[in-house]
């Protein structure tokens, strides 16, 4: 192996132990620095009366609101939230709000991503991958001698 070889893996290594470190930091801090808590924080600490940002997916679906269920931090926290907005089974979303007692939420504010939008925007992004590989196939290729990219000519 080269010395030029030797430096550009020993910098790919630092890059990717830097990369690692800053994930680590931003997962440990990140509720730190959130405005409204979220499931993580409201099972911890049930703070009633309080905006609070939860997501989830629907459930079931009532006449002046519906049954949120969030599946963070690996438990299942359902919602009961009372809203105007019209959702169906299925959907993905996010909703701030007041958090009452027995995990219902006051709207506030809502976003909602139908099922279908979700998995449209899924196979989107597959397809996006899926070219942009080619693309750079098309041009480049790996030399594994001198661990780097070459242009093709």
């Amino acid at each position: 192996m080269r010395s030029s070889s030797k430096k550009r893996l020993a910098t790919a290594v630092i890059l990717i132990i830097l990369l690692a470190g800053l994930c680590l930091y931003y997962q440990e801090n990140y509720q730190k620095h959130t405005n409204y808590p979220d499931t993580t924080m409201i099972l911890a600490h049930y703070p009633l009366g309080e905006y609070v940002s939860v997501s989830g997916e629907v459930k079931s679906v009532y006449p002046c609101g519906f049954e949120l269920e969030d599946t963070g931090m690996n438990q299942k926290v359902n919602y009961s939230v009372e809203s105007s907005t019209s959702v169906s089974v299925g959907d993905n979303v996010g909703v701030m709000g007041v958090l009452e007692p027995s995990y219902h939420v006051k709207e506030y504010k809502i976003i909602v991503i139908s099922n279908w939008s979700y998995q449209f925007m899924l196979i989107r992004s597959f397809l996006a991958i899926l070219f942009l590989a080619w693309l750079f196939n098309r041009y480049w290729y790996f030399n594994p001698k001198k661990m780097e990219f070459r242009r093709r000519k």
